[in-house]
């Protein structure tokens, strides 16, 4: 039996996100399964080729946010939140601009 090592409560979603990598360049479409206050758990396919830590960007809440792997099972990672939400509409980073219209 596994311990619960989340902070927050957890809540079942089904949402579509995306994780960012190399410098913005590279996106791959996932799917939120469940999220709590300190990270969240996608799938995605070929979960195992995704870099260990990356930014999600959210458009529910038109947000990026830098996140960590936890854990990695099949196509499915474990997350953790490593930085604060970069809401894309009030960022002045020309990188964030593409995001806008996802």
């Amino acid at each position: 039996m596994s311990v619960e090592q989340r902070n927050g409560v957890r809540r079942r979603t089904l949402r579509a996100a995306k994780i960012v990598y190399g410098d913005y360049r590279y996106i791959v479409d996932c799917v939120v399964r469940d999220t709590s206050s300190g990270g969240m758990r996608v799938r995605c396919d070929h979960a195992h080729e995704i870099p260990q830590d990356f930014f999600i960007f959210d458009p529910t809440e038109q947000s990026l946010r830098r996140a960590e792997v936890m854990w990695r099972r099949e196509n499915e990672l474990g997350l953790q939140f490593t930085g604060e939400p970069i809401y894309i509409h009030e960022s002045h980073d020309p990188r964030h601009a593409r995001f806008r219209f996802m």
